[in-house]
């Protein structure tokens, strides 16, 4: 049974209905519920965001699986959250100390690795596996926190997260990278070294040296029998260089058609008549579970014995010892020791010349190799003249009173009337090459409807546009897709409407999203052509304009829920990746590159009204001014310039 520990004085006798019965560490209590049954709870540091985290941990509440803890509920107690998971009882692999070998070990191997796979299929990671977190329990192994780490990492108050034990953390995660279904397979393996040897095989004999092995030098293993290719190929410094679970899984249970090029398995031959027909991964769960249920059944008579029963439970071959697989797992490839740096996007110091728009009072500091510059902007003021950059990167003036959008490969200007309804009932989309003066004019909605706030996909090919339904209260209430190809317009009302300045935005992938707001909270969210939401980020912010998603599309930006930061986020599991200090009259643009982002701050101390546009990085340190605006006289549209 698992060490449990008297309560303290001054530890509460209940938690949320929850009857406490003693101490399972600093921050985590044995508990029973009102019917009796065992569970524990763990209390979570205060400044972890509520809301976030149950976002985050909804998802795994009730989620049942071979070989894991369930997570019961969530709870706040004296304004600290914490989460009811079920009560394993044993002892942690990590308590062990290790020792485990031979059928022991594979048991042990399967049953950990069924868990991985059954989390990894439900969409989840666990994020955290590590020998403090595989509970040796009376019918097998189980895998416990799962999703636990992510949910404290993606509702973190700052940018600063607490990093796992860097003994069992893949490389990957140490230079910032989100929790993976790869670095799940690397922990795992690194956590079956430590069953077989009792240590780390990266141990340095200190975090900063542990580190370092980590992530430059090759892995101390021991003596792991047959799962030692197989770890070994799991321990890869590249993440793509792993096996997956479901593969590592196949190759656990002896399945010889393993795909060769995730774990380098060359199968065994076989004759054309007698090749069994390749398993269907669709079929993993069911089937492997069951094999898995099979071998670590009884598994806790043998975890802590040496191999003595392993001919009892597969043909032996010569000297007793198992039959070899047919299928030879390869050892990961030879890695050279070096170090290793974060990439980061730099921005030049020093304009190499200045541009003046007079009529718009725009003074540019460009660089040739600025990755963003002005591409189109229309002047508020005179004529209303709507310029575009052309090849040569000289300003061209393409119409009048017409908002300009120059697409990603300048090929196309989209010009968005500001007066509407001039000649008709039917709103419209003009298009303008400004190399050719070539157009063309596409009909989008009728009155009282209209289109606005104009954005291009990131292959040029599509220009999306906000439908306002041009009623009291004014409101978005969905959008229209451009075909350039097929010249036509396809109008998508959406299931929900929505605040009218909150635009519609192409996703980097082509999807269609906008901002969120339900009179509360801002946040995000994801549209298929249908209309229908398919995605929800409700606690990210607000974000601004059209331009949210950073280069490489992996980061999008907003103004923080606090309203006086812009955060940063990890596109694909929402997690929070800065927080970026704002000035408080500062506007938001968008991207630089992928580690600065565009804003637009009033300058102190000099005449009213005058501004500028400046790089800023995400400590709110400004790298360089891109322009100078006394007054603000245009609506500007920057730009990438690579792309051209």
């Amino acid at each position: 049974m698992p060490e449990i520990d008297a309560l303290r004085p001054g530890d509460p006798a209940e938690m949320g209905g929850y009857r406490l019965t003693g101490r399972l560490g600093d921050n985590a209590y044995a508990a029973r519920t009102r019917s009796g049954e065992a569970v524990v709870i763990k209390l979570l540091h205060p400044d972890v965001d509520r809301e976030r985290f149950r976002e985050v941990i909804q998802p795994l509440q009730g989620f049942s699986a071979f070989y894991t803890a369930r997570v019961l509920a969530t709870g706040v107690h004296e304004d600290r959250l914490y989460v009811v998971s079920e009560y394993i009882d044993g002892q942690t692999l990590a308590h062990t100390g290790g020792g485990i070998v031979g059928v022991g070990l594979h048991r042990l191997a399967v049953g950990t690795m069924t868990a991985l796979v059954a989390i990894h299929q439900a969409g989840m990671v666990h994020g955290d596996l590590r020998p403090g977190n595989v509970v040796l329990g009376p019918d097998g192994p189980r895998v416990i926190n799962f999703g636990v780490a992510r949910a404290m990492a993606a509702s973190a108050s700052g940018i600063t997260r607490k990093v796992e034990p860097p003994a069992y953390t893949a490389p990957e995660r140490l230079d910032g990278a989100a929790p993976s279904p790869a670095a799940d397979v690397f922990s795992w393996a690194a956590t079956m070294a430590f069953a077989a040897a009792g240590r780390s095989p990266f141990d340095g004999g200190s975090m900063a040296g542990t580190v370092n092995r980590v992530v430059n030098a090759e892995p101390e293993l021991p003596d792991l029998g047959e799962l030692h290719r197989l770890i070994a190929a799991c321990l890869a410094k590249d993440p793509e260089g792993r096996p997956s679970a479901s593969d590592a899984l196949l190759r656990l249970v002896g399945d010889p058609n393993v795909l060769t090029s995730q774990v380098g398995v060359t199968p065994a031959p076989a004759s054309r008549e007698t090749a069994p027909a390749r398993r269907s991964r669709g079929l993993l769960t069911a089937t492997a579970a069951f094999v898995a249920g099979a071998l670590v059944a009884g598994a806790g008579v043998y975890f802590l014995v040496p191999d003595r029963a392993a001919g009892n439970v597969a043909a032996t071959g010569t000297q007793g010892r198992p039959t070899p697989d047919p299928a030879v797992v390869t050892a990961a490839p030879d890695i050279t020791p070096s170090t290793t740096v974060a990439p980061w996007a730099a921005v030049e110091k020093k304009a190499a010349n200045d541009v003046e728009l007079t009529g718009a009072k725009v003074t540019l500091h460009e660089h040739p190799r600025d990755p963003v510059r002005l591409q189109a902007y229309l002047e508020t003021t005179g004529k209303f003249g709507a310029y575009a950059r052309d090849r040569t990167g000289a300003f061209k003036q393409v119409a009048s009173g017409e908002e300009p959008v120059l697409s990603p490969d300048g090929a196309w200007v989209a010009l968005n009337p500001w007066l509407k309804f001039q000649n008709s009932d039917t709103d419209l989309v003009k298009f303008v090459r400004p190399e050719t003066g070539e157009q063309f004019t596409v009909s989008t909605v009728k009155k009282p409807m209209t289109t606005v706030y104009p954005v291009w996909s990131r292959d040029g090919g599509r220009l999306l546009l906000s439908v306002l339904n041009g009623k009291e209260p004014e409101a978005n209430v969905g959008f229209v897709v451009v075909d350039v190809r097929t010249r036509k317009a396809t109008y998508v009302e959406t299931e929900y409407t929505n605040d009218a300045a909150l635009a519609f935005t192409f996703t980097p992938d082509g999807t269609v999203a906008r901002g969120y707001w339900d009179g509360k909270r801002n946040g995000l969210e994801y549209y298929n052509l249908s209309g229908q939401v398919i995605r929800t980020l409700h606690w990210v912010g607000k974000p601004r304009s059209r331009d949210w998603f950073s280069p490489s599309g992996a980061q999008f930006v907003t103004v923080c829920p606090d309203e006086e930061h812009y955060c940063v986020w990890d596109t694909k599991t929402g997690d929070r990746r800065a927080t970026v200090d704002a000035g408080e009259e500062s506007q938001l643009l968008g991207w630089f590159n992928e580690n600065h982002l565009l804003v637009q701050d009033p300058v102190k101390g000099k005449a009213k009204k005058a501004q500028q546009v400046k790089v800023i990085d995400f400590l709110g340190v400004t790298k360089r001014v891109l322009a100078d605006v006394v007054p603000l006289k245009a609506a500007m549209q920057f730009g990438p310039a690579a792309r051209r």
